[in-house]
Parts: structure tokens; sequence; C-alpha cells
């Protein structure tokens, strides 16, 4: 009812909304044949279980990736300072991302730019590419290298971020040398960047030591130690003082693109440290220094600890024990990372060292270290099945003719990395590393063993009590 005097009003029959307008054929981003067999799920819709499995379309991940201005800073600079490369080219985005590298290219006058990426995080990137106008110049492509087919025959210059911790560990070399291979042109074809380099040094830390390692030796009362050799065994992401460091570094890793090989993103390889200081060596880190050779002006960055910071920060290896070292002492030995497993997998990589001291007659053992760069509830899976491979490869006469055929291999290995002396008149320094050379190519009875190379030497580990006679 309604009151006397008002009048009822009529209600209004509201029309159906418009059907959206279709995008233009100019705006559809370019898809490959292969994705749209497979069922798809955008980004917008995905769940918290979703994001485990794809990781970098995470918006966290997105910033902490383009938040570090050290890497950012250096491709958009390698890129618009680089205009006469990239004007009028073709260019491969590799792991593009939201397509920050692809802007820059596109930027600075590619004529065409196909970004690739398996991840969901696409869906923000072709907003992103039309926000900013490079619709008909960015193709967004989705999909694995493998499986995506690119509308051209060849490229002209491939950009990848394709560096991971310690350089190699969930690294994208496999993807660049697989891209290099098939599309980048033979003669003329530029990778962004080509070059780097892996170095270590000696490192004091011992709060962070006690923090993640020492800690579970008395949690809350209760004893843990079993807990304590996990935590030893994987390495540590963190920032590095420059004070911390006690040794001069050492380059354990070169690596060229334009060359490399999946045999190249594994290494061994003798090294030499000085100390420059006294104190407890609690372990090793490493770092690394990555160029663009292409470049009419040198152009690079650096995750050196004396730099600015960057999302990979530097990988610390804690030893077991720590190494009291006095200044101007010598520490020598073998390093080698490799992946676990058949094949080249850089998500799965282990790191292992030797360290001696002393006169190589009588060398002292101070650490012999291995640690796994991946989560520790793998570890122990695969220590399990490593136990139950060897046991099953004892018998094995395919093991058998493997380990000859590495032992041929070794008397090919060139001995020559350890440092050479600068000048004619050998330093007492220097004579030590020349006998070290020479003890590597005698036959002596006793020998060590440094990863795969064995080092003919009598060893001594450190601390060893003597028995002497007992005085009269």
């Amino acid at each position: 009812m309604t009151r006397r005097g008002t009048a009822r009003k009529t209600l209004q029959v509201t029309s159906p909304p418009k059907p959206l307008a279709k995008t233009p054929k100019k705006a559809q981003m370019c898809r490959s044949p292969n994705i749209d067999k497979q069922p798809a799920k955008s980004v917008y819709t995905m769940t918290s279980r979703d994001f485990q499995s794809d990781t970098n379309a995470h918006v966290e991940v997105i910033a902490e990736n383009l938040k570090d201005f050290c890497c950012i800073n250096f491709f958009q600079a390698a890129i618009m300072h680089n205009k006469h490369l990239f004007r009028g080219r073709t260019v491969l985005d590799i792991g593009c991302g939201v397509g920050i590298l692809s802007l820059f290219a596109a930027k600075a006058g590619a004529a065409h730019v196909y970004a690739v990426d398996s991840s969901n995080v696409l869906d923000y990137t072709e907003q992103i590419v039309r926000d900013n106008g490079y619709v008909d110049v960015i193709h967004v492509i989705k999909g694995s290298l493998e499986n995506i087919v690119l509308p051209v025959e060849e490229v002209d210059i491939i950009i990848c971020n394709w560096l991971g911790y310690s350089m190699l560990f969930q690294a994208a070399c496999n993807s660049v040398i697989y891209a290099r291979d098939k599309w980048l042109k033979k003669d003329n074809g530029i990778i962004l960047p080509d070059v780097a380099k892996l170095f270590m040094a000696a490192i004091e830390d011992n709060k962070r030591k006690n923090e993640r390692v020492e800690w579970w030796n008395d949690v809350y009362g209760v004893n843990m130690k079993c807990v304590r050799d996990f935590a030893l065994s994987e390495p540590s992401f963190q920032l590095v003082e420059p004070k911390q460091l006690m040794s001069t570094q050492f380059g354990v890793k070169y690596l060229n693109m334009y060359t490399a090989t999946k045999k190249d993103l594994q290494f061994r390889c003798k090294y030499m440290l000085e100390m420059q200081r006294g104190g407890h060596m609690d372990g090793i880190v490493t770092y690394f220094h990555v160029f663009f050779s292409k470049s009419h002006t040198p152009m690079g960055f650096s995750t050196d600890p004396s730099v600015w910071r960057t999302h990979w920060m530097q990988t610390v290896f804690f030893f077991d024990k720590s190494v009291y070292v006095k200044a101007g002492e010598l520490y020598y030995g073998g390093i080698e990372m490799c992946s676990v497993g058949d094949g080249c997998n850089l998500n799965n990589m282990e790191l292992s060292l030797e360290m001696f001291s002393g006169d190589p007659s009588q060398l002292q053992l101070e650490a012999e270290m291995r640690w796994k760069m991946k989560p520790h509830a793998a570890i122990i899976n695969d220590r399990i099945l490593e136990k139950s491979e060897t046991i099953a490869e004892k018998s094995d006469a395919s093991v058998k003719n493997k380990i000859a055929k590495d032992e041929k291999e070794k008397q090919h290995v060139d001995t020559k990395i350890l440092l050479a002396p600068k000048k004619n008149d050998c330093s007492p320094k220097e004579s030590i590393a020349k006998t070290v050379k020479e003890y590597s190519v005698t036959n002596v009875p006793t020998s060590v063993e440094i990863g795969n190379y064995s080092y003919p030497c009598n060893v001594v580990k450190r601390n060893k009590k003597v028995k002497n006679s007992k005085k009269g």
C-alpha cells in the first residue's frame, strides 16, 4: 500500500548488457600450435596449490626479479646503448617473465621480438604489452623451447637472464644452448649476455654458521645433531660483507655461450688460495661476473660482495670444522661442480671440495666436503637411492668399463691450472706451487684423491697426535 497523496513509482526496465567487442586481429597474441591442445589455466584463476608448481607466476617472485636493480639496469643499458645492434633485427627472449627485456628490445628498434615462457605469467605479459602499445612488435609464445614453433627460421639476437646461483645452479644455460643451435644465425648472431666467470674465496662467518648449522646441537635442551648433517650439506644463499673474505679470489670456471656445450656446464679443476689475513676459515664463498662482449663499450655486472646486491647474493659453503689460518699461507686442492644423475640437470647439482696445506711432500688435509644444492627433503631420498645403487653397481661389468674409461681420460687432463710464478726468481710461496705441479706428474707409491684425480703425496691430517717416546 502507498501513503495517501503519493503516487506509485513505475519500475524501470533495464536492457541486457551489450557483449564485449572482440579483440582485433592486430591485438591477438602469437600462440604455439601445441599449446592449444593442452588445457591452459589463467593466472587470474590460479590457487595457492597451483602457484607451488608455477612459482614464476607469483607476484612476489616477479617483484623480486624486477627489483634486482643491478641486473635489470645492466640489461637496459646493454640494449639501449647498443641500438645499432637491435634496430630492425629479430629477437628471441627466453624465459621472458613479464617481458621487461622484450620491451627494452622493442624500444631499441627491434622489428620482431618473440617472448617465450612456459609459465602462466604470460597472462600478465600479454596485458603489459598491450598497455605499452607494442602488440605489433612483441609476440608472446607460451610453451617450452622444445615444443614451440617460431614463425621464423632464424633470429638475430637471443636475450636471456640465464645465470643462476653460483652461476650454474638453477640456470637456463641449457635453453640458451638449444635455442642457439636451432635458431640463432651462424655468422653474426648475438647472445646477451654471452660471457661469465665463477670465482671462489675463503670466508670467515662464525655467526651465520652458528645460526644455521651449530644451532641444531642443542634445540631448547633437545639433542638434534642428526639434523645438523643435513643443514651442513646444503649451501647458504646470503649476503657477504667484504671484510669477511680472508683470501684472494680464484677463477674456477669460464663460460662462453657462443661455444659452450652441455658438457661445459659441469667442471672440475684445481685451485689455490693465498690467505690475506689470519683467523678461522669457516668455509668458501662463490660469486660470478657477467659480461656482454659485443657492446661497443665494456658492459657487465658482478655478484661480488663489494658491489650492489643482486637476488643471487653470494653462495656460502660451510666446513664441518673451521680451519685456523695465518696470513700468507697457501691452501690448494680440487673443486668439482656437477649435476646429480644422468644428463645435465642444473636444478639438481652438487659441489665437492678438498683443501690441503703445507709442503707438497707432506700435505695436511684441512677439509673434505660435499654439498647438495637442493632442498633437504630430496637429499634423504637420494642418499637411500645412492646406497641401493652402489650395492647393485658393484657386480655390474659396465661400471668397471666406465672406471677404466675415466682412468684413460685422467691422463690427458691439463695440469696447468695452478698459479704460475710471475717472475723468474721464485719466491717460497711460488716454489710450493711449482712443486705441487711437479708432484702431480711423478709416480710415488702414496697418493690422495681430489675429485676424480689422483695426486701423489703423503697426507697427514691436521692436529694428528704423534706418539713420541717418553723421556727418561
